[in-house]
Formats: structure tokens, sequence, C-alpha cells
């Protein structure tokens, strides 16, 4: 069903065992352009809390060097004896922290991130969803807007190159109109989804490295979405677009848009507003439908090379196909620790700047009945598994 009032999954989920074991992630993306030169980027902004309970009062990244380095592993290392091996194996830990990301994907894009102890994070009610960090360190979530800054130096990642980003500042004051958003979410023990806004009107600015940019609220293409959990899907393949144009008669379809997720079980949820057309395949409900589904490298042409994101979903009564194109140079890796921790991560390919042609087709006895035909554009596109140490 569609909806634009939210149930409480929005928000901070980690509670019970998920305080020592699980994960919390909120994400907004939107397009901008640039005050000085006119050019167009996809932005996103992330909001991540990982274990808090474990150690609330200091950040515990798990990809910290953590060799042990006392004067017994010295003399171990001068013996050369099997305690020496034993000395120079690193301890991996589970990891424990609340993190803000946020950056630009496509060409020359980069992540900035800034971590912060548990017990700076503030959560609440009544619009309010996370807050992580103070004074001028703060970045924000509610209900409608978002604000903050992350500044991160090349001295920092020499420091502590287990931050996993780029070097970079970036501020953001933003406000967002949920359009669309799907209700119920996807639901299980491991992980869970929810699509809090497949269709976003956002407004405001950014500033990345010293370059304003201005969001139109017409050309926003706004998605908000989170998901929590135990672990994370893998491998992971995800699709948004509202940056849709019918090819029939040649108009945007303004409230018209598409969100892909998963993979659960073999299976992903699909869901798709088209024209007044509601068409929503939930992994997690018992309602049959068949999917298939495909990531992959195309061969290099003219236009170089691109990864090719393809779903066909179909039940008795609809059939939607979507084919997504982004080009390898307009994306890159995100990486997320998994809250089992030892260095056990889900890496991301993404860009934000996919292009591609989506088809919906009614089912009308032995024929197929088409019902809208358009091209995609300003398209997130991600694929993603787990990396093991």
């Amino acid at each position: 069903m569609l909806a634009k009032k939210m149930n409480g999954n929005e928000r901070y989920m980690l509670k019970g065992s998920l305080k020592k074991n699980g994960y919390d992630s909120w994400r907004l993306v939107f397009s901008a352009f640039c005050d000085q030169t006119g050019e167009e980027r996809t932005f996103f902004i992330e909001f991540f809390v990982i274990n808090p309970a474990l150690s609330p009062k200091e950040c515990v990244l798990g990809f910290k060097n953590r060799l042990p380095s006392s004067e017994a592993d010295l003399q171990y290392a001068l013996a050369g004896t099997q305690a020496a091996l034993n000395a120079n194996q690193e301890q991996l830990v589970q990891p424990c922290y609340a993190m803000a990301r946020a950056g630009c994907l496509g060409v020359n894009g980069k992540q900035m991130s800034c971590y912060y102890p548990t017990e700076q994070i503030y959560t609440g009610k009544s619009g309010f969803i996370i807050s992580v960090g103070s004074g001028d360190k703060a970045c924000t979530l509610n209900d409608k807007s978002s604000v903050g800054n992350i500044r991160v130096s090349y001295a920092d990642l020499n420091e502590y190159p287990e931050m996993l980003c780029n070097a970079g500042s970036i501020t953001w004051n933003i406000q967002f109109e949920r359009n669309v958003a799907f209700v119920p979410d996807y639901s299980s023990k491991v992980s869970s989804w929810a699509v809090l806004g497949a269709n976003c009107t956002c407004n405001g600015m950014v500033t990345l490295d010293g370059e304003s940019y201005t969001i139109i609220p017409e050309k926003s293409y706004g998605y908000f979405d989170k998901s929590w959990g135990r672990d994370f899907v893998f491998p992971f393949f995800h699709l948004n677009a509202s940056n849709l144009t019918s090819i029939i008669s040649g108009k945007r379809l303004e409230k018209s848009c598409f969100v892909v997720n998963g993979v659960y079980e073999d299976r992903l949820s699909v869901l798709a507003l088209i024209d007044d057309n509601d068409i929503e395949f939930h992994a997690d409900k018992s309602k049959r439908y068949s999917v298939t589904y495909e990531c992959s490298e195309m061969p290099e042409d003219e236009d170089g090379v691109k990864v090719h994101w393809s779903v066909s979903v179909h039940n008795k009564k609809y059939v939607l196909d979507i084919d997504v194109f982004c080009h390898t140079d307009a994306m890159f890796v995100r990486d997320y620790e998994s809250p089992a921790g030892g260095r056990k991560v889900l890496k991301l390919l993404g860009g934000g700047t996919g292009t591609g042609e989506i088809r919906l087709y009614k089912q009308i006895r032995k024929n197929l009945e088409l019902i809208e035909h358009a091209t995609v554009s300003n398209a997130t596109c991600e694929f993603g598994n787990i990396e093991l140490p």
C-alpha cells in the first residue's frame, strides 16, 4: 500500500540483543546543481550505528591495526619462536560506533565519514530521528530535514586509515517532503528494510570542497530509506529512481517511481508506482510472484564500460521489466562493517547516474497489454557482497 504517514520503523531500532549485535542505517539520496558551473551531481547522506552497547565511550573500528606491541612481544619476535608468530597475530574485534557519512556519486565521486562514540547518539520522537556528535560536529536527521558537516584531512587518513573514506569536506542543510512511500516494510530475523520515501521533493544547499550546490525541488529526485538488523543481506542488489519520462506520451511521470531491493533468500522486493498503477512485490509476503534479476558488466563500446542491472518480475496480473545501465567510471565502492566483526565487511559498488528503461504490462488472458514504457534517469544503482579477511 502507498503511504505518506510512516510507522515507527523509521526510528532508532537497536534495542535488546541488537544493542550488542546489530546495526541501524538511514540514507537520503538527492540531486543538486553547482552554483558556478551548473553541473548536476547526485549526493548521499547516511547515518550508521553499529553494536552501540559494546563500547559506548569510545569508537571501536574493526579495521584499526591491533598488532601487539609490548616489550615481551618484541623479545618473542627477536627470538624467532612460535610465540613470536602468536604475538604477531592481529586481534580482531567487533566494531562499535556511530557514523555520519556523506558525499557524491558519479565521476570523481567521493565519500567523507565522521565517527562518534555511541554515547553521543541522541534519538527522540515528534519528528526527531537521530543526531550524532555535538556542537559544530553534530549531524542531525529529522522527519523532514537534515543538517550536518564532515571534514576529513589527509593527515586524518594517514593517522587513521581505518576510516575507509576520502579526504574532503561537505556541509548540508536540506529539507525534504515524502511524496510516495511503501508499506509494509520488509522484515526478517536477520535484516529489515523500510522505504521511507521512494519519491521525495528536496530543497536546500550542499557545499562540497568549497563549491556550493543548490537543490532545485522539481529536479531533486529524492530517495529515503533505512535498514537494520543483525547482519546485511548478500548479495546486495538495489535500484531506485523517480525521474521517469513516458516514451508513449513524452511527458514526465512526476509521481511515478520504483525501488528494487534484496537479495532476500533468492527473492527481490520490487515496489513501483507507475502512473496510477501501484505494483508491489514483497519478498517476505506469501503472495506468489516470479522474479529474475542480474547485475553484469557489459562489453566495452564507444561509450566505455557499463554495468547492467536487469529485473523482470510478474504475477497473474502484471509484468514489470527494468533495465538500468551505469558507467563504471561513475561508480565507487563503499564499505560497511558487519556487526559480527572480524573484519567482515559489505563492499558496495554504487552509482547515482543510472539510465535505462522500464516497461509495465497488464496480463489479459494469454496476452500482454503495454500500460507504460518510460525512460529512466538519475537512478541509484548498487550491487555488493560480503568480503571476509
